[in-house]
């Protein structure tokens, strides 16, 4: 999953990847997720391996959220992690903001929820 939110409203918007290729959105005043698509199986084990072996995301420790925040979350059955950032002055390591920044653009901008 990876999402972003904060500000003066609070909402947050999040995407999800399942591991058999569908991606689905929610807005944090939604109540379920949307589907928006889906990703060929070779795209979905890139992502998941650049969140895994990349990123780290399993193990990685990185709660920097500020005002507005960007996040990236791996969850598996009962284990989950997650590393956030966004507060001012604090350097995100790169391979987060590459991975984010990747992501999002599997997601068509008119797929995007607003």
């Amino acid at each position: 999953m990876v999402g972003s939110g904060g500000g003066f409203t609070g909402f947050s918007t999040t995407y999800c990847l399942l591991d058999n290729g569908k991606l689905f959105g929610r807005r944090s005043r939604d109540t379920t997720f949307t589907f928006i698509g889906r990703q060929t199986t070779a795209n979905t084990k890139r992502v998941f391996s650049i969140a895994e072996e990349t990123c780290k995301i399993k193990t990685a420790r990185f709660d920097n959220p500020g005002n507005t925040y960007t996040f990236i979350r791996w969850k598996k059955g009962r284990k989950e992690n997650k590393v956030s950032w966004g507060a001012a002055g604090v350097t995100v390591p790169a391979s987060y903001k590459k991975f984010y920044n990747s992501f999002m653009a599997m997601i068509p901008v008119v797929s995007r929820m607003k």
